[in-house]
């Protein structure tokens, strides 16, 4: 199945948090567990060599570790142990530090924890608090807008984002975030012109990318949406999400001419690994991908894995497509098409 755009979090800010090891962790107790990015300016490393930035919030999976340091599944790097906390304990740790120093920052950081866990009102209560302790903290606003995104509050969410614009930012991130809220709204030819700003600012954010194959395949223009994702995995290969969608429609697609069942089996295969097989979405995509290839023992094998992963919502549309591979039949998408 496809999956939605997800909103960037977490502009260049300043950080100031709780010293010290986290609140629970201590020796190899990492591995297989969720962790929150709560320093700014951490960088992924391999060896001396620096990969790339990581926001503070964002949330990754320990799949190893080595003395100070955790290796991330489908990141290919470390960083330091220091440099993170548990997912369960971020809001415990950052209300520690607002009781230390009640500050806008203070309320920020909690604000992007709560987000993390998917607590989005108090995520936007929090990211409320900063703005009135500072209205200055314009990051704050980009942080409200996700939020309330989440919430379905799409006009509150936009004017957040108008509001950072207005106050120069010039930054691709808030671009692509608005253009979301408009894909939201169904207002498509609204959130194209958002991602094409941001490419403007930045021709290498591959998130504006992702997010314009979304919009273009929602409104049915296939070859666009596959070119969008295409250049989205050539700007950052371990983009997930835009391997995921680009083999949805050339596994899925009505269209001849589109549909690449090789193809897509490779880009749903990439999907998988980078997160280790565990999102049911992309289980579901490789099943269908294998179908098409007339792989019908594997595509069911794989179905009956994204079941058990599966949410109350996602089961009834896995389940339909696995009954069509037990008979031998490949899926097809009627809004996969032009």
């Amino acid at each position: 199945m496809t999956r939605k755009p997800v909103a960037f979090w977490c502009l260049a800010i300043t950080m100031s948090v709780l010293a010290g090891e986290s609140l629970a962790q201590q020796g190899d107790t990492w591995t297989g567990k969720q962790v929150m990015i709560v320093r700014d300016g951490i960088q992924l490393r391999a060896g001396s060599e620096v990969l790339a930035p990581l926001p503070l919030g964002a949330v990754l999976e320990v799949s190893n570790v080595n003395g100070q340091w955790l290796w991330f599944k489908g990141r290919r790097g470390w960083i330091e142990q220091r440099a993170v906390v548990p997912v369960d304990e971020a809001v415990e740790y950052f209300t520690a530090a607002i009781k230390g120093s009640p500050t806008s920052q203070s309320y920020h950081h909690r604000g992007i924890a709560h987000a993390a866990l998917g607590n989005f009102q108090q995520a936007e209560d929090d990211f409320g608090e900063a703005i009135q302790r500072d209205a200055a903290n314009i990051p704050a606003y980009n942080e409200r807008g996700n939020a309330r995104r989440e919430l379905g509050k799409l006009d509150e969410a936009i004017a957040d984002f108008d509001e950072v614009i207005r106050q120069g930012v010039q930054h691709p991130a808030v671009f692509t975030n608005r253009g979301l809220a408009r894909h939201d709204q169904g207002k498509f030819d609204e959130a194209l012109p958002d991602y094409n700003a941001a490419i403007a600012i930045d021709a290498k954010f591959a998130p504006a990318w992702e997010a314009g194959g979304s919009t273009r395949q929602a409104q049915g223009n296939l070859p666009k949406a596959i070119s969008n994702f295409r250049r989205a995995i050539e700007l950052d290969d371990n983009f997930d999400r835009a391997h995921n969608n680009l083999a949805w429609i050339l596994a899925t697609t009505s269209d001849d001419q589109l549909r690449d069942a090789t193809q897509a089996i490779q880009h749903a295969t990439k999907a998988c690994e980078l997160v280790a097989y565990t999102d049911a979405g992309y289980l579901d995509t490789l099943a269908a991908a294998l179908a098409e290839a007339a792989r019908f023992d594997e595509a069911v094998k794989r179905a009956k894995e994204a079941i058990e992963k599966a949410t109350t919502e996602q089961k009834p549309a896995i389940e339909a497509r696995l009954k069509l591979y037990e008979a031998g039949q490949a899926f097809r998408d009627s809004k996969a098409t032009d």
